[in-house]
């Protein structure tokens, strides 16, 4: 659920009001990439590297959940004053 969330706040947010449509074709992209190199990523990491692939997988989760939360202030901090379209509504912006 907080994954859920947190994607829908992210993805809305980081979008310029007149771009919604743009960014969330975009943001929805990385669902069908991940469906589609997944299961080669996963096979090749597990079964033919082992213990290291396991470490390596490990490693790769990590990072990525190290990395969100500065690289979303980031982007937050310099997306154009113009608003966006949560903002505009009055909703809290995202805080990470």
């Amino acid at each position: 659920m907080m994954q859920s969330g947190g994607a829908w706040e992210i993805s809305f947010a980081l979008a310029p009001a007149h771009r919604q449509g743009q960014y969330q074709g975009f943001f929805g992209t990385g669902t069908a990439v991940a469906r589609m190199l997944g299961p080669v990523l996963l096979t090749t990491l597990i079964i033919g590297w082992g213990t290291v692939g396991w470490l390596l997988l490990g490693g790769m989760f990590l990072l990525a959940g190290l990395v969100n939360g500065p690289v979303v202030r980031w982007a937050l901090a310099r997306r154009p004053e113009q608003g966006t379209a949560v903002a505009a509504a009055g909703a809290p912006a995202v805080q990470c």
